[in-house]
């Protein structure tokens, strides 16, 4: 319920509004951050809530944050003819919203939220007179003097803040002036004051239904009217006392006071009964927001990680030259580094001859998906000039005209890769980093710009402090990662092929204990995947303004999910009143809002379920964006990952796709799901991952069997690579 009436307020202001429900007693509006706070209000009419919404909307569209007039114009008096205007406005904006409010003041009235159905309205003072009358008058008959009505067109007029600060002032000062002549009369002993003649000079009968005087009609009102922007009442008034001065009566039940009281009685009692109306009992969620800016240390880029890596592999290299070692220990461990660097080598260049088949297959497809979906996309029209060729059909063919066919220019795609660098992909980061360099050289075989980025917390510690960290508060908190670019579009052909090289030996060195030696500040770590994702929110226009890219396809390449993400909370202790800052974990009870998109989004107390969130984000923030997600999967994390695209349990209307999900997936070791947060979900099974397999007989003696088993073999690897990449083509074509 919260969420709908948080997201009919973003409606109606049509702006980037902050939107929260607390458990507060009163709306609130901060002006500055422009943040509106709404109580838990329960009612079982929907018409009041959506009513009361519609008001404070108002006030945070139309009421300025200026305080000046304190010192001139009691606050209520500005409330008044603030709360007259900002409705007017908002029904002018909004045709609807005028039948809202008629609904909502009417089951108010009926629940005498104003607390008058036992004083009566004739015994309020005028600026009562005035809120009943501006709030609840369509149904409600309110009564003023004709030295009092003049107060309404002018209530009617309304247009802007000063409006109704002087018309607040104009309003005081007359009763003030009340209240002074009602003082003297009683000092100088000459009794109650003499009543003004009913309907003096104002043209109307005693008893005249409801008249809008900001249309100047006087037709009778129903329900269905009283929608216009002002809603001015009769202004006859009766023969009694009590509506000769609103000051006179404002304290006549309260035993003649002496000093002016500049209270609106019946916006105190409507505000007492909204207090009462809200639940601050009720659950208040936490709202948190991403960084504005992420600091440039998380990002390292391609020259760093180059390098880094140059550097260190320069080093291992100049070790197959060197002669004189400090021990017998030293040389053993450069011929080792020597042997391992050469055998990873050798891999590298094997690697290389083999992946043209298949980045030559990805190009083929490709190129047959675009003219394919060119050719969708083309429009024929006639030019008017004729045909040479076709005159001599005159006699049975009406189409003589020359034909030009139009074919719309494609969108510049470009790729972003993250792979996950954490230590539980160290069996299958070798193979993933293959398939990598295979989209990276069929991305730039085809042109499509690209970047590649390691997602690593072990890069540089950088531990944070929550407890002294005011720049935490409501934000989502990012710890120890860097995101590490390791290939780019950018790059010459040279250093392309230096980087990939490298990349390989890296990846290789985790085949074994450090075979090939691995720089310190490049070794596997931790999974932030959180992090990663919501750093996508820096690198996707970055990465579009640098290389022109008008969509962009997002690929998570990991082998499972990322940790917990916090948010900074702000402490007060209870005991000497010192604040302090925690980090609290976005759950259930934590609201993600982007004042870019205007949207919110809900947690789960499920951390896996966390980075879904994040991608729910980025898909609204860049819906020109692809966001995929290739999961090795291993072991029992087929289940996990089919949960989370197919639902959290088997059996709530899920079984026949859970049923065939186990299907595909026992066939093919491979699954594409197109259910989750993200765009689509590849599942490939890290230990089929390996697609070197070559078709090789180990015997000699070999049969029609044993060519068939290794035939199968061979292509096992080859046919799940095929069907993932050819719907990945499919996606970028």
């Amino acid at each position: 319920m919260n969420l709908v009436k948080e997201s009919l307020a973003k409606l109606l202001a049509t702006e980037d509004l902050i939107v929260e429900t607390r458990s507060v007693d009163t709306a609130q509006f901060d002006v500055e951050n422009r943040i509106l706070t709404l109580p838990n209000w329960e009612h079982d009419k929907t018409q009041v809530i959506d009513a009361l919404i519609a008001h404070e909307v108002g006030h945070a569209l139309y009421t300025p944050n200026d305080w000046s007039f304190l010192e001139e114009v009691p606050m209520p008096y500005v409330n008044l003819c603030e709360d007259i205007r900002i409705e007017k406005l908002m029904k002018r904006r909004y045709e609807g919203i005028a039948k809202t409010f008629f609904q909502g003041y009417k089951q108010l009235a009926a629940d005498d939220f104003f607390q008058i159905n036992e004083r009566g309205v004739d015994s309020l003072s005028l600026v009562d007179r005035l809120n009943i009358q501006y709030k609840v008058g369509n149904f409600t008959d309110v009564s003023f003097s004709d030295e009092e009505s003049v107060f309404l067109p002018k209530c009617d007029a309304l247009e802007t803040f000063d409006d109704a600060v002087a018309l607040a002032k104009e309003i005081h000062a007359y009763m003030k002036d009340q209240f002074d002549k009602q003082q003297q009369q009683q000092t100088e002993g000459e009794g109650d004051p003499v009543a003004v003649p009913s309907g003096e000079g104002n043209g109307l009968e005693e008893g005249n239904p409801l008249e809008d005087l900001s249309t100047g009609k006087g037709q009778p009102k129903s329900e269905e009217e009283g929608e216009g922007e002002g809603t001015a009442a009769n202004p006859s008034a009766s023969d009694t006392p009590e509506n000769t001065g609103g000051a006179v009566d404002a304290g006549r039940n309260s035993g003649e006071p002496t000093e002016f009281d500049p209270t609106v009685e019946t916006m105190d009692a409507l505000n007492d009964a909204l207090k009462n109306l809200a639940n601050t009992e009720a659950q208040e969620y936490d709202y948190v927001e991403l960084p504005k800016t992420i600091s440039s240390k998380y990002f390292i880029s391609n020259k760093e990680v180059s390098d880094i890596a140059n550097n260190f592999y320069v080093e291992k290299e100049n070790l197959a030259n060197q002669k004189d070692f400090a021990d017998q220990y030293d040389m053993h461990m450069a011929r080792e580094y020597t042997k391992n660097l050469n055998e990873a080598d050798a891999d590298f260049r094997k690697f290389k001859m083999s992946q043209n088949k298949e980045v030559n297959y990805m190009v083929k497809e490709f190129e047959m998906k675009k003219s394919a979906d060119s050719y969708a996309r083309a429009t024929v029209s006639r030019t008017g000039v004729l045909n040479t060729a076709k005159l001599h059909t005159y006699k049975y063919n009406d189409d003589l005209f020359r034909k030009v066919t139009t074919v719309p220019d494609g969108k510049n795609h470009g790729l972003i890769f993250n792979v996950d660098w954490s230590g539980s992909m160290s069996n299958c980061i070798l193979d993933t980093i293959k398939q990598v360099l295979t989209l990276v050289s069929f991305c730039r075989k085809v042109g499509i710009a690209y970047d590649v980025y390691l997602f690593s917390d072990n890069f540089e510690k950088d531990q944070h402090k929550y407890h002294e960290d005011p720049s935490t508060e409501g934000k989502v908190i990012l710890r120890d990662f860097r995101m590490l670019n390791v290939l780019t579009s950018s790059s010459n052909n040279r250093s392309h092929d230096k980087q990939a090289h490298n990349l390989f030996r890296l990846a290789s060195s985790f085949r074994g204990y450090y075979s090939c030696g691995i720089p310190h500040r490049l070794n596997l770590g931790g999974t932030p995947l959180n992090e990663a994702t919501v750093a996508l929110n820096h690198i996707i226009p970055e990465f579009q303004k640098r290389t022109g890219s008008q969509k962009v396809h997002v690929i998570n390449l990991t082998d499972g999910e990322g940790f917990t993400l916090k948010f900074g909370k702000k402490v007060v202790s209870q005991y000497d009143g010192s604040v302090s800052f925690i980090g609290r974990n976005c759950n259930a009870s934590t609201r993600l809002r982007d004042r870019q998109t205007g949207k919110q989004y809900s947690f789960t107390n499920d951390q896996y379920n966390q980075t879904d969130t994040f991608i729910y984000q980025l898909r609204d923030r860049f819906p020109q964006c692809e966001f995929m997600n290739i999961r090795l999967v291993a072991g029992n994390d087929w289940y996990r990952f089919k949960r989370g695209c197919l639902g959290y349990e088997y059996g709530e209307g899920n079984d026949q796709a859970w049923a065939e999900a186990d299907r595909e997936w026992k066939k093919t070791r491979s699954f594409i799901c197109l259910s989750s947060a993200y765009t689509v979900q590849y599942a490939m099974a890290v230990s089929a991952l390996n697609n070197d397999a070559e078709f090789e007989i180990e015997k000699e003696d070999y049969t029609k069997a044993d060519i068939k088993r290794a035939f199968t073999k061979s292509l096992k690897g080859k046919k799940m690579n095929k069907k993932i990449l050819s719907s990945f083509i499919s996606r970028i074509a």
